[in-house]
């Protein structure tokens, strides 16, 4: 009869992964069969012809591929892959339970350390984050970075600023202070060449981390701030952190405690264009000193030698910031910004 075309041999399917194939259940969808399984009088063929063998489907397992959006439909996806607008990513898929990688998470809970990166698989930053920090900035002095690391910094900032204590940066102080970064106290440190017998004058004493730093590393330490209440909590941090060889007194630091001296090393963590008299000649011939070099915000960390003839320059350690440094050789008190 004309138009009746007599029944073709049944065409093999074609493999999952020749191309898209249409999903099972999505309705309205572009078909995505291709070009070449279609031919004219096919629908004819399957509606009026008679009956003709199907090829055995392939198992749905097979080499799954990504598929275009189909509400309601299971995914597909293989384990670990996510396909924009997949029901796995919205719904879970026709059985409503959502995917262990796509299972919602409850909303953070705000901490003091929120927004710090944290270390492998999580953990909380701690004092080798601190010691890589160091490492990254130059530090290659083995027993400072074994002093950072050993010294828990946590117990010397303020109690709201736990949560930032091992992040390498400042963390403020009352009356607008601030504390040393910890890399930068490290190569500060370093660069008074400590081996373990020396007595060190330090000016500013904070709230102690520095202090306690220098106790691992000298004998004893002598360490002057100028802000009494300051001065009290640091002494009560290195008490409880059980370091004994450590003195904190409040005055002037620019006057150094010419009653303690001669020192073999001085740090100053305070900037002032030039180093303050009374501290150089409480410095022993063949000491180093340590202060940051400027009118305060804009400075360079120098490390200068006394020598028969006085002091010398020897070397800039770093470039960095710093609150001023106030006294009688310095700025004048109650010139403070």
């Amino acid at each position: 009869m004309p138009g009746r075309a007599p029944p073709e041999p049944p065409r093999p399917e074609p493999p999952w992964d020749s191309g898209p194939q249409p999903w099972p259940g999505c309705s309205g969808g572009p078909s995505q069969q291709p070009p070449r399984e279609s031919s004219p009088g096919l629908s004819r063929r399957v509606s009026a012809g008679p009956p003709r063998e199907s090829s055995p489907e392939l198992p749905r397992k097979a080499s799954p591929q990504p598929w275009p959006r189909c509400s309601g439909g299971p995914s597909q996806q293989p384990s670990g892959e996510s396909h924009p607008g997949s029901s796995r990513e919205r719904s879970g898929g026709a059985s409503g339970k959502p995917s262990p990688e796509r299972r919602p998470q409850a909303p953070p809970v705000p901490s003091p350390d929120r927004g710090v990166r944290r270390g492998p698989g999580g953990a909380r930053p701690g004092p080798e984050d601190l010691v890589r920090a160091a490492r990254a900035a130059g530090v290659r002095d083995e027993r400072v970075l074994e002093a950072l690391r050993s010294v828990p910094r946590d117990a010397f900032v303020p109690r709201a600023e736990a949560g930032a204590a091992y992040r390498d940066a400042p963390v403020p102080l009352p009356h607008g202070q601030v504390t040393t970064q910890p890399s930068l106290v490290a190569l500060m440190v370093e660069a008074l060449g400590l081996t373990g017998g020396e007595r060190v004058l330090e000016i500013g004493t904070g709230y102690g981390f520095q202090t306690a730093v220098l106790a691992r590393l000298a004998d004893e330490v002598v360490s002057v701030e100028r802000l009494p209440d300051v001065a009290g909590r640091a002494r009560r941090r290195l008490s409880r952190a059980g370091v004994g060889n450590v003195s904190v007194s409040t005055g002037d630091g620019t006057l150094g405690v010419p009653e303690r001296a001669p020192y073999d090393a001085v740090v100053v963590s305070a900037a002032f264009p030039e180093v303050p008299g009374p501290l150089v000649s409480q410095l022993r011939t063949g000491g180093r000193l340590v202060q940051p070099i400027g009118p305060g915000g804009r400075e360079q960390v120098r490390q200068y030698e006394r020598t028969p003839r006085g002091l010398v320059l020897r070397r800039t350690v770093v470039s960095a910031r710093f609150v001023r440094l106030y006294g009688v050789h310095g700025y004048p008190p109650g010139t403070e910004p």
